[in-house]
């Protein structure tokens, strides 16, 4: 994935917050408990696209095992918390808002209808899905409908997620995705 430097650099490019005079607005995940932050101040974790969920909650409460701690951790003061999205899955959406302290805001918020293999999609005929998951599962036979068979469709300009169908970001011998993933 994106480097966090990388990615906040591009944040506060888009933004147009560059200056100096900005610099303090913007903290590393390593300096949140260093900041002293509490219970009157806000904090704003921001990512591109959340799909099920999952990378949100497990960072949220950590991973002992991987070395990896929490975000909850970080701040005990128990400041409020954002989490800023530019899409995301309503199912991520509600899992990230109850196992999370985080209140998520998602410019996107993508349904079931949203999922291309759901009866809920009008977008394809029943005859058209089975014949693109026929296309899904030659392209990734663990994860034919996407991660968390999110069954979505879409791509970002960096990257494509995980929960998009893999005919789109697949690339191995036998399958090469539009918007292979790097």
């Amino acid at each position: 994935g994106e480097s966090g430097d990388s990615m906040l650099h591009r944040f506060r490019t888009a933004l147009g917050l560059t200056g100096s005079q900005y610099s303090e607005l913007f903290i590393h995940k390593a300096d949140l408990f260093r900041q002293g932050i509490g219970a009157e101040d806000s904090v704003v974790f921001i990512d591109d696209f959340a799909g099920t969920g999952q990378q949100a909650c497990r960072a949220w409460r950590g991973d002992p095992d991987a070395g990896m701690t929490g975000l909850a951790e970080l701040l005990p003061g128990n400041p409020k918390t954002y989490l800023i999205l530019v899409a995301a899955g309503k199912r991520a959406v509600d899992r990230i808002t109850q196992e999370t302290g985080l209140k998520v805001i998602a410019r996107h918020v993508l349904h079931t209808s949203d999922d291309i293999f759901s009866g809920d999609c009008q977008h394809f005929t029943p005859t058209e899905k089975d014949s693109l998951l026929g296309y899904c599962v030659r392209a990734d036979r663990k994860i034919p409908r996407g991660f968390g068979d999110c069954g979505f469709v879409v791509v970002l300009a960096h990257k494509t997620p995980n929960n998009s169908i893999p005919v789109l970001h697949a690339n191995h011998h036998r399958w090469r995705g539009l918007f292979p993933r790097h």
